[in-house]
């Protein structure tokens, strides 16, 4: 039963994967994401190089918290690829891509477990807010920043 239980998550997780390519494709398709991205490069190149990195950070925390984090990385990859700032490499603003979306802390329906233990917990939705959004930031400060000091070549 456990092989069984193993294969079926292993199935949800390939298939949550396949169909979140084509949101990506939707974007590219319709050509969203190069608009998005000439939003975003204007955005980088007046606030700057570091700034820029906690802004994509925080969008993608932010939106691995209402959708899963597969999917927030398949939508966001498509834009961040475009995008070309004074200071930034393409190699930073994907690591900072990966980790935001994987900080989904500031709702219980962004992860899994938040959700079970919602509930279970006695927590309400405000309780992961207050927390959550206070660990995002904080982990924005520690990764961001990181990240912008790594020479090049590292990642």
């Amino acid at each position: 039963m456990t092989g069984f239980v193993r294969f079926h998550s292993a199935t949800r997780l390939l298939l949550t994967i396949a169909a979140s390519y084509g949101l990506g494709a939707a974007l590219d398709n319709t050509g969203v994401d190069t608009f998005l991205a000439v939003i975003l490069s204007r955005v980088g190149a007046a606030v700057g190089a570091l700034p820029f990195l906690h802004i994509v950070f925080l969008l993608t925390a932010a939106l691995s918290c209402v959708v899963s984090n597969a999917a927030t990385v398949v939508l966001l990859y498509s834009v961040l690829i475009k995008i070309e700032i004074s200071g930034v490499r393409l190699e930073q603003l994907m690591l900072v891509m990966m980790l935001g979306a994987s900080s989904a802390f500031a709702t219980p329906i962004g992860y899994q477990t938040n959700l079970m233990v919602l509930t279970a917990g006695g927590y309400r939705f405000s309780d992961f807010f207050k927390l959550g959004a206070t660990l995002t930031v904080s982990l924005s400060v520690v990764v961001c920043t990181i990240t912008w000091l790594l020479p090049e070549g590292v990642i």
